[in-house]
């Protein structure tokens, strides 16, 4: 992620083909409406602490699904590009981790344009600290695993590189860390229809991408991706793990998922994606 800018970046047939998903899974539209209706089902079978506050933004608020006797919590950034998407189009995924005892927190997040991704992180911070201090149990606290998927999986590597100790948390607040398909490398977005809601420039892609930053966190980072997800996305997991070896192995690659269907792993017991997850909380 510190290598010489592709040429392939200037050529916005090129950039939108790589980065936008959409275009590559025919029924794209098909799997995330269904995503809504599966997460109400969930919110209504699991007991869980609805619109938990964490900001003032409107949209900063989360839900906590708490398991029995969790022996750890986990936090789940949704995707959608930093400009779509909620906390309600994704608690489907809580039913199969609070089975396995695992504590769920979903948040919200603002959005751009409205936000800035500089925002968005600043928001990806602030929930950590309210759950930190005001949700989680000891026990959650000592065994308390970030993720996220595509955009989320962004704001999962942003909150490695965060200095913890900067919020009165202790250096590693987390044990370990799972982005699904996520992006690193911000500048071959600012040539994509994803950009004009983004708002990127060349320069605050480049100041925004972390390869060139480095891991605050002690914890292990694991990069999960897609086997039939594009070239770019497969790179973007590589580099960062090359990029931060020291808390980084070879990302996973999830066999015959693509970039909306490999999230939904996450939800799903004995699934490559969910026992990434799993091996976390060892």
């Amino acid at each position: 992620m510190t290598r010489k800018t592709n040429p392939s970046y200037s050529d916005p047939a090129w950039c939108e083909a790589q980065y936008n998903p959409r275009g590559a899974v025919p029924n794209a539209t098909e799997i995330y409406a269904r995503w809504p209706i599966a997460s109400a089902r969930v919110k209504e079978k699991l007991p869980h602490r609805a619109g938990f506050r964490y900001g003032t933004h409107p949209r900063e608020v989360m839900d906590v699904f708490h398991a029995p006797a969790a022996r750890g919590a986990l936090v789940f950034f949704h995707g959608g590009y930093w400009r779509a998407f909620s906390k309600d189009d994704f608690a489907f995924l809580a039913e199969g981790l609070v089975e396995a005892g695992i504590t769920i927190a979903m948040p919200s997040y603002p959005l751009c344009p409205e936000a800035s991704l500089d925002a968005i992180v600043k928001s990806g911070e602030s929930a950590i600290v309210k759950l930190w201090r005001e949700a989680l149990s000891p026990a959650e606290r000592a065994r308390f695993v970030v993720c996220g998927h595509s955009a989320g999986g962004y704001l999962t590597g942003a909150l490695f590189a965060t200095d913890w100790a900067e919020h009165g948390l202790p250096p590693t607040p987390f044990c370990g860390g799972l982005s699904i398909s996520g992006v690193f490398e911000l500048e071959p977005l600012v040539n994509t229809t994803m950009n004009t809601a983004i708002g990127l420039t060349k320069e605050r892609a480049l100041a925004l991408s972390l390869g060139a930053t480095c891991p605050h966190v002690a914890a292990p980072l694991v990069l999960c991706v897609g086997e039939q997800e594009s070239p770019e996305f497969h790179r973007q997991s590589a580099e960062l793990a090359h990029a931060w070896p020291e808390v980084c192995r070879a990302p996973v690659t999830i066999p015959g998922r693509h970039h909306f269907d490999v999230v939904e792993e996450l939800g799903r017991a004995g699934t490559p994606v969910f026992n990434e997850a799993i091996s976390l909380f060892a």
